[in-house]
């Protein structure tokens, strides 16, 4: 199997494809403004300059819940974004969303089995093209979710995988179990970044066991793989794994916490049920729910056909196939049947992952990207002509992203600087505490207060002043009542009199006619208010 070309010509076609689209994504990336969706301000941002500036045990809680976050991501991005005009650091921030192109024409030409060289390699580049145009990877280019960039541990696993088939399956043992063990560091790396990866990694694991190989082989190249992924996630996630088993003895805290029992979180799952489905029936057929009502599995709108088509061309198609083998009629084979056999198996598996554990439209990126290549090879398993498959998924592929419309999770204009927040002076910095309350999405802005200020956040969607059965709270009220100097509440302007009633719990009184505006280029002005104690802090 072969990534590029043979022939001279073609071959330099498609390194300039591979060049180039990385690049004009980004352009687009510019056009499409600059990203402010609210994970940003929550805390991609901050995440970043916290474990730059050796804030971990300073702050408590300034992003809420993903305080507790992997800042391994957020790290390339911040520093891009401080060290460049903001257009700079978006176009480089979007070339690499690109790189998700060149991997997919990469996987696309390894695997497709039509035409002469030149049809081949244009069938490649429209399926990478169309990798990056669906309703979510357009909408996330430019972002700071992450969900693609993740994807490029999860495609360069592909890519590694479909490029070595046939020594995987017939080579010499321990060069091929090198090349799984090779192909899980990367998608290991992707789930030590972000945690939810972990549905692509099992998928990529267990589709080994679907390889027209030995029955050892098979479970050989699967066990090689998941030791690969259990490095990568060592190396990318391992050190904040540690971090968070010795400050609360949960790896993955607060999740999972119903089995790590830290007494620093409640005796919860902390699982994002809001997106799941509302009953078994509506699990089982969920396509065609979220297609059509994409609220369900996202927080903005978005129309993408894609996982809808897969969902009732593959089942269809793979039972077709299996009547046309009784029948003695061969398949189309539009790709390469080993290559067709572990993409499809390896999304199939991801997908039920995901419809079991998340819900989470974004978590699905990575596979909407490959889907328009699954497409091709499920039309190629029908018992028909390969015209009549090629012509199908052609009608297919134009109608999915004919229909496409992308999400759009909040932009802005370019600013000169990605993030720019206006502080008024503050009268005793190196003595002053600022209390965070509300659940909106402020921390973004505490790069521009002094750095020798703390920050506590008293409310959030992980603990309120009256929290019952999470220990985290004996630590900020410790820290709050610990402090002999002066403090501020930061929230946003509508949140005030909310965060008043949250630091009134505290024996504090904010002084709601004692605020300052700070107005920020990302979203609502925030509130910075004064604040007094009433009695004795509570502990």
């Amino acid at each position: 199997m072969t990534l590029l070309p043979a022939a001279r010509r073609p071959r330099t076609a498609a390194l300039a494809m591979l060049l180039l689209a990385p690049p004009l994504y980004g352009l687009l990336g510019l056009a499409l403004g600059m990203d402010a969706n609210w994970d940003l301000r929550n805390y991609h941002w901050y995440n970043a300059y916290a474990l730059l500036t050796g804030r971990l045990g300073m702050d408590m809680l300034p992003a809420q819940m993903p305080s507790f976050y992997n800042p391994l991501l957020d790290v390339p991005f911040y520093l891009l974004a401080t060290h460049l005009p903001a257009r700079a650091a978006g176009f480089v921030w979007g070339t690499l969303h690109g790189v998700n192109l060149s991997l997919m024409l990469l996987l696309a030409h390894a695997t497709l089995r039509v035409g002469t060289p030149w049809q081949r390699l244009a069938l490649a580049g429209g399926l990478a093209a169309m990798a990056g145009f669906g309703g979510g990877t357009l909408g996330l280019l430019g972002t700071t979710f992450h969900d693609n960039m993740v994807s490029l541990g999860v495609l360069g696993a592909l890519v590694m995988v479909a490029g070595s088939l046939p020594r995987l399956i017939d080579g010499p043992a321990p060069g091929a179990l090198a090349r799984a063990a090779a192909a899980g560091l990367m998608a290991g790396a992707a789930m030590g970044t972000k945690n939810p990866t972990v549905i692509y990694a099992v998928g990529l694991c267990l589709a080994f066991l679907a390889l027209p190989a030995r029955p050892w082989r098979r479970l050989g190249l699967s066990v090689a793989f998941g030791v690969g992924v259990l490095g990568g996630l060592a190396l990318c996630g391992g050190f904040w794994m540690a971090h968070l088993w010795v400050e609360y003895g949960n790896p993955v805290f607060p999740h999972m916490n119903q089995i790590f029992k830290s007494p620093f979180a409640a005796l919860s799952g902390y699982v994002n049920v809001g997106f799941f489905p509302d009953s078994r029936l509506e699990r089982l057929f969920f396509p065609f729910v979220f297609t059509f009502a994409p609220l369900k599995v996202g927080e903005v709108p978005f129309f993408d056909l894609r996982v809808l088509v897969l969902f009732l061309l593959v089942p269809v198609a793979t039972a077709l196939a299996l009547l046309g083998r009784a029948f003695h009629r061969p398949p189309a084979e539009l790709t390469e049947k080993a290559a067709t056999r572990y993409l499809l198996t390896a999304m199939a598996v991801t997908y039920a992952l995901w419809v079991g554990m998340f819900c989470i439209y974004r978590y699905l990126v990575p596979l909407e990207m490959l889907a328009p290549l699954a497409i091709v090879m499920a039309a190629g398993l029908l018992p028909v002509p390969r015209r009549a498959a090629l012509l199908l998924a052609a009608a297919l592929l134009l109608l999915v992203q004919a229909t496409a419309r992308p999400a759009d999770w909040g932009r802005v204009p370019w600013s000169d600087r990605w993030v720019e927040a206006a502080v008024p002076p503050i009268e005793d910095p190196d003595g002053t505490m600022v209390l965070m309350a509300g659940y909106w999405a402020i921390s973004h802005v505490i790069p521009a207060f002094p750095p020798r200020i703390p920050f506590v956040r008293i409310q959030s969607n992980f603990l309120q002043p009256d929290s019952v059965g999470n220990g985290y709270l004996a630590l900020m009220q410790d820290k709050v009542a610990a402090h002999r100097g002066p403090f501020l509440m930061l929230s946003t302007i509508p949140d005030t009199p909310g965060a008043a009633k949250a630091a009134a719990l505290l024996g504090l009184r904010v002084e709601q006619d004692d605020c300052h505006v700070i107005p920020n280029n990302l979203g609502e002005p925030l509130n910075l208010c004064s604040v007094q104690r009433t009695e004795n802090l509570k502990r």
